[in-house]
């Protein structure tokens, strides 16, 4: 036999919990903080390139809205193409409502990289006003303020706050649709069932977790109406209940159908059921295990404290459900079930991907109120017992209220329970947020990869300046080629203006192409570097090269290497918030001195600059003229001034190779540059590696070291192989520094099974330190 079901909360004229003033007041400020600083957060770099990583998904999204409209087709195609694509290029493992909604974005506003981003910005700066919506409808304006404050500062949702692709829209819809389900129950009013369906079906549109916390809340709304006695969760307005469970069970089959028929049509549902197994085969592990071995990227996404206040949430709603039985308390439960949804059965997608979890951002949020409610109303409690007490001294204590028959307050009862139940959870919140803060520059400086399980991260800053220089040189409609190399990703795509590009193609035999073949040095064999440069004219811009992108009557090979090299300058104020703050401003100029290096080094007449050498680049390489000209004098003099600039580490390695010095600038995107002075040609195997590990957590810091080494050193773009005795090198070093105290290690490494060289004097050691960073 149930208890008595407890007494309804106290509502105004418009159906919402009674609130004081003061609390309204107070929780419309907090949400005012929250929404703008996420708004921030968000537009970040909003005018920016788009470069490697997760967030170059925004970019493909970018390049299907193009295809849309371009040749105006419905379906998803991630590629440009010379002729209308046919229905089987269609993309089809996922709805297709962010590939429509950029679409029309990139109609009215044009093609522009801020497209690729608005539509996440905006959903992103509407998301804490929602969950404050749903959090003072269901509990109290406390509750949605803490709501709104609770989804600013995780790490995972800043990091990807500003990503066009799948999670953003479905958090920003499916919250609308909750909102508007939860004033529909408490008001009845079509207009709230109209704004619960839209959310919810523009949510299954952006992808399928919507369907899953569609279908969840349908469920829960069928027993809670149909299956069990009134007394259980209290009266409803069982016609517009069923209005609303109807309408949206339609909107959910429709969809699905919608999807079925157009993914049939391209051929592609049987792509979509394994795409799908993919994703949920891979880690057999326990469950545990599995967590387990995802621990840091799970702790660097929400922190300890985070996790531990989630799991007191869940544990919250679910008492609050049982013995409050209030039906609202049921979604975030449901929140918790499709994130848990997503993240446990598709383990493979989880597994590689460190922001598969986002969703469970939102069930915090929501999770939160329902804290902050119940810690409010046990302060309101502890004042009347309080009260009960002074009133009576000589009397027995007074019984505690029960948590399943709460007495409700009067409606003039003081906003301060409330508020200092919000105070107490602003005061965790501050410690999240010190580990989101770092978690926002270490995300945009990676593309949202994080550490990436240690292997090496490109940014493709320098390369997509080279590609939006290189675009206006080539004919219009002319397509280019790359090397596998160049590790082509939908953001080059995108930055070649909506070219044809044929990424992971074999160097062309005799002819130069018509639009360009395209190269990274860093990543290209020596010797195929050598054959190009002996058959065809290049233009390099740092170490990226372009064959064909001149043109010209003259014969290939004739005028040999031209090169350009990047000027680079830290941002304005202006520039660093809305174009770029993790990248430096480049400028791409032409370079004698870079000139005379490559055609030095790959047999080509090569003539000495005219002026003097105006940086410690041009320098290095003023110093190699005069060792190729025998003029020792003007060497020394050089290597002198040049090692006055470096930070000494007089590292020699047993195969003749010194690393004399560094130099590390700190900025945007911070620079550590290796000078190196070659005792001649390298092993054919043996390349110079730069690795760095985390050896401390950062001061405060609830989350744990990263414990992975990371590899950080690219490529020299000249390789070893070709390095001549005497000559120095440089390499540099992105830093992209990781939380906490984090030191970088050189070495001189084997790539295959040959001998790495050994430090002379150094008992047999292969890494020097170059680098420490806290």
């Amino acid at each position: 036999m149930l208890p008595p079901r407890p007494a309804p909360r106290p509502t105004d004229l418009r159906g919402l919990p009674c609130a004081s003033r003061l609390e309204s007041r107070a929780a419309l400020a907090v949400t005012a903080i929250a929404t703008a600083w996420f708004a921030l957060a968000a537009a970040w770099e909003m005018f920016g390139p788009i470069l490697a990583g997760h967030y170059a998904s925004s970019a493909g999204v970018g390049i299907i809205a193009e295809n849309m409209l371009r040749w105006k087709i419905a379906g998803p195609v991630w590629e440009y193409t010379a002729s209308r694509p046919p229905p089987e290029m269609y993309y089809c493992h996922h709805p297709w409502g962010i590939f429509w909604t950029t679409a029309g974005f990139m109609k009215v506003f044009g093609r522009h990289d801020v497209i690729c981003r608005l539509p996440a910005i905006l959903l992103s700066a509407a998301t804490p006003p929602l969950l404050h919506a749903i959090g003072r409808s269901v509990y109290r304006p406390a509750a949605g303020a803490a709501a709104a404050a609770a989804f600013v500062v995780l790490p995972i949702t800043l990091s990807f706050a500003n990503l066009n692709a799948l999670e953003v829209p479905v958090m920003a819809w499916t919250l609308l649709g909750l909102w508007g389900y939860v004033r529909m129950t408490q008001t009845s009013r079509r207009r709230y069932l109209a704004v619960s369906a839209l959310g919810l079906a523009l949510g299954m549109n952006a992808d399928w977790p919507a369907f899953v916390l569609t279908g969840g809340l349908l469920a829960f709304g069928a027993i809670r109406a149909y299956l069990l006695p009134k007394r259980v969760f209290g009266p409803i307005h069982e016609r517009r209940y069923a209005q609303w469970w109807v309408l949206t069970a339609f909107i959910a089959a429709l969809t699905a159908a919608l999807y079925v028929a157009l993914f049939h049509h391209a051929g592609k549902l049987g792509d979509l059921l394994a795409s799908y197994g993919f994703r949920s085969s891979g880690n057999t592990e326990p469950l545990g295990k599995v967590l387990e071995s995802r621990r840091y990227w799970i702790e660097l996404s929400f922190t300890p404290v985070a996790i531990a206040a989630g799991k007191l949430g869940a544990v919250v709603c679910a008492a609050r459900l049982a013995l409050l039985r209030r039906e609202h308390d049921a979604l975030p439960l449901l929140y918790l079930a499709t994130a848990t949804v997503q993240y446990v059965v598709f383990r493979q997608g989880a597994d590689i991907h460190i922001f598969w979890p986002h969703y469970f951002g939102a069930y915090f949020a929501l999770a939160a109120a329902a804290l902050v409610d119940t810690g409010a109303a046990l302060l309101e409690r502890a004042a009347a017992a309080r009260r009960a007490l002074r009133s009576a001294p000589s009397a027995a204590l007074p019984a505690w209220p029960a948590l399943a028959a709460p007495a409700w307050p009067p409606l003039a009862a003081p906003a301060w329970p409330a508020l200092a139940a919000l105070a107490l959870w602003l005061a965790p919140l501050a410690v999240v947020l010190r580990d989101g803060l770092p978690a926002l520059r270490y995300a945009r400086e990676t593309g949202g990869r994080f550490n990436e399980r240690g292997h090496l991260i490109h940014s493709d800053g320098a390369k997509t300046a080279f590609l939006r220089w290189l675009a206006p040189r080539l004919p219009a409609d002319a397509a280019v080629e790359m090397h596998e190399g160049m590790k082509a990703t939908w953001a080059q795509v995108w930055a070649l203006g909506g070219r044809v590009v044929r990424p992971n193609r074999p160097a062309p035999k005799q002819e130069p192409p018509r639009g360009a073949y395209l190269v990274d040095t860093r990543f290209m064999l020596d010797r195929d570097q050598a054959s190009l440069a002996r058959r065809f004219d290049i233009t390099a811009v740092g170490p990226f090269w372009a064959i064909g992108a001149a043109g010209g009557a003259d014969p290939p090979g004739a005028r040999g290497i031209e090169a350009f090299s990047f000027r680079e300058r830290e941002p304005g104020l202006l520039a660093w918030y809305l174009v770029s703050g993790t990248e430096p401003e480049r400028e791409i100029v032409p370079d004698p001195f870079l000139t005379w290096e490559l055609r030095a080094h790959f047999g080509q007449p090569a003539e000495p600059p005219t002026e003097p050498p105006g940086t410690l680049e041009q320098m290095r390489i003023a110093h190699n003229i005069a060792v190729a000209a025998g003029d020792g004098a003007r060497a020394a003099a050089l290597l002198a001034e040049i090692s006055a600039a470096l930070r000494p580490l007089g590292a020699r390695f047993d195969d003749g190779t010194e690393l004399l010095g560094t130099t590390f600038h700190e900025g945007a995107r911070s620079l550590l540059t290796i000078f190196v002075r070659a005792g001649g040609p390298a092993a054919h195997d043996v390349t110079l590696a730069v690795r760095s590990r985390v050896v401390e957590r950062a001061p405060l810091s609830t989350t744990m070291a990263d414990p992975v080494t990371r590899e950080v050193g690219l490529p020299t773009a000249i390789s070893p192989q070709r390095w001549r005795a005497g000559f120095l090198y440089a390499d540099p070093v992105p830093i992209r520094k990781r939380p906490g105290t984090e030191v970088f290690w050189a070495s001189m490494r084997a790539r295959e099974r040959g001998r790495a060289p050994r430090l002379v004097d150094g008992g047999g050691a292969s890494e020097v330190e170059v680098l420490r960073l806290r």
